[in-house]
């Protein structure tokens, strides 16, 4: 591996629970370049890639039609609603799997009734913050419900087949579509159907 061309470990400029500001230096060919960014971590920069999150790509089957399991709730950085793909941060040393089965269930009642895909941790947006997720595809079983729900949470959960997915990136709304359901309802238009990859197990 590359070292990393850092003048010194990353300072702390802020002190949450869950969501803290770095800032850190970063040697460039013409000197150095000051670089604040966001971390779920204590000590970033300090070892390997690990997930912090998971992010579930997973379908319902409905008389043999495929629908995708989207979330729609209030984001308070953006100031309005996003339309989403169910996801949670992993606790500790949680599996991926059992914490995507976790956040799946805790968020709509839904049980992941079969993994067919785990990605390696992926960096959503490297300019920004540290933070890397693990897209976990698979089927999901049961009956929507927000009992589970951490009391801050008020998620509405949708299945979705391919023409309302296709409605939802073409009519304009004022909600914002996360970039991970974008992808994926690119994806899946462009294959002209709602499938899962092959099992990688």
């Amino acid at each position: 591996m590359n070292s990393f061309p850092f003048s010194g470990p990353p300072q702390r400029l802020t002190d949450h629970s869950f969501l803290n500001l770095f800032t850190t230096e970063v040697h460039t060919a013409d000197g150095r370049r000051p670089w604040i960014f966001a971390s779920r971590k204590q000590t970033p920069l300090s070892g390997d890639i690990k997930a912090d999150a998971v992010v579930l790509i997973v379908i319902v089957r409905d008389a043999d039609e495929a629908r995708l399991v989207v979330i729609r709730e209030f984001r308070a950085p953006l100031g309005r609603f996003q339309v989403a793909l169910p996801a949670g941060l992993i606790d500790n040393d949680e599996v991926v799997s059992a914490a995507a089965a976790r956040e799946l269930f805790e968020e709509t009642g839904l049980t992941l009734s079969n993994v067919v895909h785990v990605s390696p941790p992926i960096a959503p947006s490297a300019g920004l913050t540290d933070e890397t997720l693990c897209l976990v595809y698979g089927e999901a079983t049961g009956t929507i419900s927000r009992v589970h729900q951490d009391k801050h949470e008020d998620i509405e959960t949708r299945f979705l087949n391919l023409a309302e997915l296709r409605s939802l990136i073409e009519t304009p709304s004022d909600d914002v579509v996360c970039l991970k359901l974008y992808l994926a309802i690119i994806s899946f238009l462009g294959a002209g159907r709602i499938a899962l990859p092959h099992s990688t197990s």
